[in-house]
Formats: structure tokens, sequence, C-alpha cells
């Protein structure tokens, strides 16, 4: 009677993107012990044989593990001689946890338990998470270049007199660009590509556009005996001295109030990033002094930094 073995042959992936061809990589690797850039070749080939001459018990135990990373594939049945069982695991690998040598192609490491098909999902969700923090991240500095882009055009047709930063000079980052000076009965403001500075109490606070509630809820200019008083409503009370404010005002002056329309442009138009998924539904809040915001899409919470006006992602396991 004839011995027979199975070939088994790559059909597909479940999942084309750049993360499931690197789950792909990184499943083969650890059935063979070889490297996973070793097996990119095969993607790009129709029907390619990926393993041979296997007993039933082995290809039952490589197909389990492709098919768990996702990968379709076909078992056929070979008239060679099936290789001996010191041949089929002659591969060995090294635990990624604990680092236990052992043979090829187990589904879990028999010194510390870990299950590879779990740690290869996670792995997989990590980079992920770690690519959409990284376009997240680009976007972010994307419309920063883009306001600071329009603050210049601003400036080619309002040039802001040197004196007028003098006040807020020490605040100012490098590249951070002052556009736009407000003159008003409580005090200076300044407006910058990034955010808005005022001293208050002799306090000079670092407000990004971000934290201005939508004019629908009680923000923006309003005209009180011929005076134009500016009132912005925050999304989260501020931290203001010792204190905490929902809103702030002032009682602009009559060359200050005609900028109402370029003041309510930039307060109520430009949104932070979340930075682990890339969407804007931040929702924002105060634990004691420091401003937080949690991402309403994807659950992540994000420090507030006031000065860089950036909102921070926070490490999460």
């Amino acid at each position: 009677m004839p011995s027979f073995s199975f070939d088994i042959h790559l059909l597909g992936l479940k999942d084309a993107s750049a993360a499931g061809r690197a789950r792909f990589c990184d499943t083969m690797a650890r059935i063979t012990g070889r490297m996973p850039s070793e097996f990119s070749r095969l993607l790009s080939e129709r029907e390619p044989r990926i393993f041979e001459s296997l007993d039933k018990n082995h290809a039952s135990q490589v197909v389990e593990n492709l098919t768990d990373a996702g990968v379709r594939v076909e078992i056929r049945p070979s008239t060679a001689i099936p290789l001996s069982a010191e041949e089929q695991m002659a591969h060995t690998m090294n635990c990624p946890n604990c680092d236990f040598l052992q043979p090829a192609g187990g589904l879990e490491c028999p010194r510390c338990g870990l299950v590879y098909a779990k740690w290869e999902r996670e792995n997989i969700a990590k980079m992920q998470r770690e690519k959409s923090l990284e376009e997240a991240v680009t976007r972010s500095l994307q419309i920063r270049e883009e306001w600071r882009v329009k603050a210049l055009a601003y400036l080619e047709n309002n040039p802001l007199p040197p004196e007028k930063t003098v006040p807020f000079d020490e605040s100012l980052l490098q590249d951070e660009l002052p556009f736009l000076a407000l003159s008003s009965e409580q005090g200076p403001l300044l407006l910058t590509s990034r955010r808005m500075l005022f001293p208050i109490e002799g306090q000079m606070i670092s407000m990004p556009y971000e934290l201005v509630s939508d004019v629908d809820f009680g923000g923006g200019l309003i005209q009180v005996k011929g005076k134009i008083r500016l009132q912005f409503t925050f999304h989260a009370a501020v931290q203001v001295g010792e204190n905490q404010a929902s809103n702030l005002q002032w009682q602009l002056d009559k060359e200050s109030a005609f900028y109402k329309d370029v003041v309510m442009d930039w307060a109520f138009a430009r949104h932070f990033i979340c930075g682990a998924c890339g969407a804007n539904e931040l929702q924002y809040r105060y634990e004691g002094q420091l401003p937080y915001a949690r991402c309403m899409h994807c659950a992540v919470d994000h420090e507030i930094d006031l000065v860089e006006a950036v909102a921070i992602p926070l490490a999460t396991e």
C-alpha cells in the first residue's frame, strides 16, 4: 500500500492589508523557525506550496496555526513518503515571552504557557495602534502647519506691530506665529497660530483654541451698550490662578472689536485629534489643575499640553 503525505498550498489571506501580511509572515516564521522576511515573496505567487510531505498530524497542526492567523490554505495529498518526525520538527524557535528553545510549530510555549496565536493577534493590534498613532501625529502636524500658513497669509495684509507682542515675548514659542493682538478693559490678548495668551492676576494664561466650546453654548461676541464683549465658554472649567472658570470675557476697545470675525474664525474652527485613532471626538475635563480629554470614539485618554497646544495620548496596556 502506498504511503501518503500531505502538501499545503497558500490560497490567500482573509486580511490582505499590511497587518494581515505581517501576521502571515510572523506565523510562518514561528512554524518553521525561519525569518519572517523570507515569506513575503510567497504572497505574490499563485497558490504556492508552502509545506510538503507532512504526515496527517503535523499537517493538521500547521493548518490550525495558519487558519488562526487568517490564512486561507488547501491540503493536497501527495504520494511522497512523509518526512520523519525528526525531519518535520527539525526547526526550532524561541518563545517571544520567555525565550525557551523548542520545536517550531507548537500552539503554546511548554514552559510559560504563552498561546502563540493570541500573542500574534495582540502584536498585530499593537502594530495597528502604533500606525494609527503615527498617522494621527502626522495629521496633527499638518493641521498645525496649515494654521501657521493661514496666520502668515493674514499678516501679509494685516502686519502686527512688534510692540504689540512685547508683553507676551517670554511666553511665545519659537515655532508659533503671533498674528493678532487685542486690547480690552481686562487687559491684552494675543492670538497665535496655535493658542491664545492673556494675563490674569499677574499670571499668563495659555489657552489652546480647542478648549473653547462652540458658539451655540454661549461663547462669542456680544454687543452691550455700543461696546463689544468677547466671551469664551470652555468645554470644561479652566484653571485660572487658584480658581476655575467655565467662561471668561473681555470688554474690547473699538479697534479690537473690528477684528471680531477673525477672532471667531480661529476660536471655533480648530480641533485636537485623538492620538490613538485620529478622530476629533474629544470630551474635555479637568483633574485638579490639569486638563484632559477622552476620545469618544476609542476611549483613549489624553493629557492637554496648554503650552504646546497638543493632546498627548496616555499610554495604556
